[in-house]
């Protein structure tokens, strides 16, 4: 399961304001065959990205190779109910990541092309973000 990086050097930022440019990391798919493609920009939570890696043991046999392209670095901080105003900057409560149009999320390799749009479909509703998918054409 993702968890927060190992190495981090503060642990607490501002909110980042998600650009509306496309990145160029991660446009195509560079190792596997079948991708999942983000068609919107959106923001990924460590809770969606565990309930997906979760989805994907439980439908794969170890042989399936996957790539995840997306990894959590921004500390999303939230103080508790009923708590004063002041005493600084709250703790840590989860992990996310800027997702951006047009980038590959996930890839797989080693699948039958219906074993892959059925797996594929049932996680699209785990995404916050319209998805699609994607193959690779030799």
């Amino acid at each position: 399961m993702k968890e927060a990086p190992n190495t981090i050097k503060y642990g607490r930022i501002f909110r980042l304001k998600l650009k509306n440019d496309i990145r160029t990391r991660y446009l195509t798919i560079t190792n596997y065959r079948i991708g999942l493609k983000a068609l919107e920009h959106g923001w990924l939570d460590s809770i969606q990205l565990n309930s997906v890696i979760r989805l994907l043991k439980i439908f794969f046999e170890k042989n399936v190779k996957i790539k995840l392209n997306c990894s959590l670095f921004i500390p999303v901080t939230k103080k508790p109910l009923e708590m004063r105003m002041g005493s600084g900057k709250a703790e840590r409560k989860f992990w996310k990541c800027p997702v951006t149009k047009g980038m590959i999320i996930l890839e797989l390799d080693n699948l039958s092309n219906d074993q892959a749009e059925f797996v594929l479909s049932v996680m699209q509703h785990r995404f916050p973000f319209k998805t699609s998918l994607v193959r690779v054409v030799y």
